[in-house]
């Protein structure tokens, strides 16, 4: 009698405990709004839709998901737990699935929309494989993985099983710090915030063939890179903290111009981080001080922005790495995220590094596109100023 009325008792305690952990969840839980976000706002035409967002597993339709619970239930992490998205920096598309810096957790995480998975990268168990602070990524054409990682203060790299191979880079100056990598042709760019320079490696020997960047001209000069990218011809695209600029130069350091410039409003910058030029030329930069990316022609002309504060989806918050692409799986899997009759150009990827508390995801996710049926005029217009970030 008394071993049946404490197995009753153990069993109304568990289910105490559990009851009271899903009220806590459903107390702690947002409904969040899934309203599509036009940029620029009507009355103007649309040219960018806000289309998701993706902080955990569940965002991308985990297949099999046994709910948050089951840790406590069985006493061991189920193998489909709901998986989240921590504090990030860098993101890139490849070959259909998102690979992301997770620099809070000490790794890169792989979400795969399609199948509806997010897992982390194989190599990092290795005992040279560890990460400890991953800020950004890129793939070669062999689909190599590189890794900057300041926090080991060496690029790392993965092959294309996501198997360790290598690490190269430490202390190849005094004071470097390199936080950003991008492959162009068989070598290896990085760019170095500690010296202000980009380094370029033979990725096979982790040898540094040459480096460019800093100058005497404070014009022309990189101060403080922070990001960079590469577009299809060999242009490099560098974001600047000490100037506040952006500096664009060709495959070998030589200046091509420069445009931004300290400032909240139009085409200046406070905090300029994340990169990126898509298939036609337009660069996207993010601000992480005023919550907004800036659109700009080739020819550095502001076409647009998106992603302000106090909006019922699509707002940013504290924006870090940006990614454009036109991959085909991902491009069929967000198609379905856009309003009928607005047909996507390119995916565009904005990494929040906060945010989750006011239904801002860790990813935010835009299409570039066209509405069937309306004549557009070029360039799109930028919105009014109350609608700038303050």
């Amino acid at each position: 009698m008394k071993r049946d009325n404490l197995n009753r008792s153990l069993l109304f305690l568990l289910l105490a405990v559990w009851m009271g952990l899903a009220l806590a969840g459903c107390a702690s839980e947002k409904s969040c709004s899934k309203k599509p976000t036009f940029f620029p706002p009507p009355p103007d035409k649309p040219h960018m839709q806000w289309l998701t967002g993706i902080s955990t597993s569940d965002d991308i339709g985990a297949k099999g998901s046994q709910g948050k619970f089951s840790l406590v239930l069985t006493g061991k992490e189920a193998p489909d737990v709901i998986k989240k998205i921590q504090k990030s920096y860098g993101i890139v598309p490849h070959k259909g699935k998102l690979y992301v810096a997770e620099f809070h957790s000490q790794r890169v995480t792989i979400v795969d929309p399609t199948n509806g998975t997010i897992e982390y990268l194989k190599g990092m168990s290795h005992p040279k494989g560890a990460l400890v602070d991953p800020v950004n990524l890129a793939f070669d054409k062999d689909d190599n993985l590189y890794v900057a990682d300041p926090g080991r203060k060496e690029i790392v790299v993965f092959d294309k099983n996501e198997n360790y191979v290598t690490s190269f880079g430490k202390d190849v100056a005094k004071g470097s710090k390199i936080v950003s990598v991008a492959v162009y042709g068989n070598d290896l760019f990085a760019l170095d915030f500690g010296t202000s320079r980009i380094r370029v490696f033979d990725p096979k020997t982790g040898e540094q063939i040459k480096e460019f960047g800093y100058i005497d001209q404070p014009n022309q000069s990189l101060r403080a890179p922070t990001n960079f990218t590469i577009d299809e011809k060999g242009a490099i695209y560098t974001s600047n903290l000490g100037s506040n600029k952006v500096v664009k130069s060709d495959i070998d350091g030589n200046f091509l111009g420069s445009f931004g410039g300290t400032g909240d409003q139009y085409s200046t910058f406070s905090k300029p981080k994340g990169i990126a030029v898509d298939h036609i030329g337009r660069i996207y930069v993010v601000d992480s001080a005023t919550n907004v990316v800036q659109l700009f022609d080739d020819k550095f002309r502001m076409l647009t922005l998106f992603g302000w504060p106090g909006l019922e989806t699509g707002s940013l918050d504290m924006p870090a790495g940006i990614a454009v692409t036109q991959d085909e799986v991902l491009m069929r899997y967000f198609q379905k995220f856009a309003v009928p009759g607005f047909k996507l150009e390119n995916l565009i990827f904005v990494v929040n590094q906060f945010g989750s508390e006011f239904c801002i995801p860790r990813i935010s996710v835009y299409g570039m596109g066209l509405m069937e049926g309306v004549k557009y005029d070029e360039p799109p217009p930028i919105p009014a100023k109350k609608e700038k970030a303050e």
